[in-house]
């Protein structure tokens, strides 16, 4: 696939009426440089190019106005200087066909054509949001929103293409995005030092692996077959299976470290009232619990669920508070930022960590722009993060992005446990 780049432009809210400046949070800074994405691919039919592009660009300068930290730039790693700078909007041609395409989209290199290049964004500094419309040759297209991950976690992205895509149809917007992150994670003394977070030195491979809705409940029964977990949802299942099949990979060879680590990110949103914490925070938002593991641990799947329960039950201990006392919410916010401090001094370069971060159940299949919903969304941000899960088309299924170190991937993908539930590269059907 080649693509044609046939403009660029940059896009600035409509409205100027907003704050100067925003503060990252500590939690923002020490994330890694770079952005969260989703691609979004339409199987529309009609021969209006400039029509969808002058709604898209329209529509993106209004929801600016509302989410005015993406149109800013970051200076000295610590503040949003909220000034208009815009967004980057490119448009571009492919020389291929959306149906070829989704024939086999389960190649990484291919899906990641419709991201951000990096000689022209930068996700520290400026643009902070980056989209760019892709034309198929049969009228088909993608729409591709990269945002820095200093300013949005992926349920501030669904957020925020949720209010796009109003604006696009002309329905008034009912978000009200806020950005209460330097509330919540106050900031941080700059001279702290941390490793940069999940961030691998060789080189990986990403691969698609699906999950069907039958093998789910199979997987779901098998780990909660024993009395560690009488019951089990489809993400923890999915994400036990996976983490003992990499560990297994990762440590199949000699000299490999004894200790790794294992995560899952849990959004802080949908576990609080929206008094402590607004469901439409727009942020990073998330609790990043950390387990260490031996690499003699065989990561049964009971087992690892069972942990992975035990670390939701210590986050609702962390945030539990009297939504009547402004002290009790005060207190437990300090609670959950001490522990994420806690868990980013664990993790150090030698700490190999195993990461699935879930985006199901998520709004990004309701992304109707007012030509329809999409067809398929795939994540962009699988390169830092080793593992996202997103809802398969028929919102049943899970997709499982996998990101893995090349020779690791080799005896993944391979691996006949892992292959007893999951599909590798099957084709998305229109």
């Amino acid at each position: 696939m080649k693509l044609e780049f046939v403009s660029k432009e940059i896009i600035k809210p409509t409205s100027p009426n907003h704050p100067q400046t925003l503060s990252l949070s500590f939690f923002d800074q020490f994330l890694p440089s770079t952005y969260v994405s989703a691609i979004f691919f339409y199987d529309e039919q009609a021969n209006q190019e400039d029509i969808i592009v002058q709604r898209l660009k329209s529509s993106l300068s209004q929801t600016l106005s509302l989410f005015y930290p993406l149109a800013g730039q970051i200076k000295d790693g610590v503040t949003v200087h909220c000034h208009d700078q815009g967004a980057l909007f490119t448009e571009a041609r492919a020389d291929i066909f959306l149906s070829d395409f989704l024939r086999n989209p389960s190649d990484a290199d291919l899906v990641h054509e419709f991201i951000v290049s990096p000689d022209h964004a930068d996700p520290e500094t400026w643009p902070l949001l980056h989209v760019k419309v892709i034309f198929f040759k049969d009228r088909g297209f993608a729409v591709a929103v990269s945002v820095s991950h200093k300013i949005c976690d992926a349920a501030s992205l669904s957020t925020f293409v949720c209010s796009w895509t109003n604006a696009s149809k002309g329905y008034a917007d009912t978000v009200n995005p806020e950005f209460p992150g330097p509330d919540f994670y106050p900031p941080a003394d700059i001279s702290l030092e941390f490793p940069p977070l999940l961030v691998r030195k060789t080189k990986c491979k990403t691969k698609r692996f699906v999950f069907g809705s039958l093998v789910i409940e199979k997987l779901k029964n098998r780990a909660s077959s024993g009395n560690l977990v009488p019951q089990v949802t489809r993400i923890e299942s999915i994400t036990a299976l996976l983490l003992r099949c990499m560990t297994k990979a990762g440590h199949s060879k000699a000299g490999k470290v004894t200790e790794f680590a294992i995560t899952q990110t849990m959004n802080l949103r949908t576990r609080v009232s929206s008094s402590f914490l607004p469901h439409k925070a727009i942020g990073n938002f998330f609790f990043l619990p950390l387990l260490k593991e031996s690499s003699e641990s065989k990561m049964e799947i009971e087992e690892t669920v069972s942990k992975l329960q035990k670390t939701k039950e210590e986050l609702n201990q962390l945030i539990r508070n009297d939504p009547d006392d402004a002290k009790s919410s005060v207190e437990a916010k300090e609670r959950i930022a001490s522990a994420m401090l806690s868990s980013l001094h664990e993790v150090s370069p030698e700490t190999e960590t195993y990461a699935v971060s879930s985006w199901c159940r998520m709004s990004f299949y309701e992304a109707d722009f007012g030509w329809g919903k999409p067809v398929w969304v795939a994540p962009g941000s699988v390169d830092k993060t080793q593992v996202v899960l997103m809802d398969a088309k028929d919102r049943e299924g899970v997709e499982a992005w996998v990101t893995l170190p090349e020779t690791d991937m080799v005896e993944f993908e391979r691996d006949d446990e892992l292959l007893v539930y999951a599909t590798l590269s099957p084709s998305v059907l229109i």
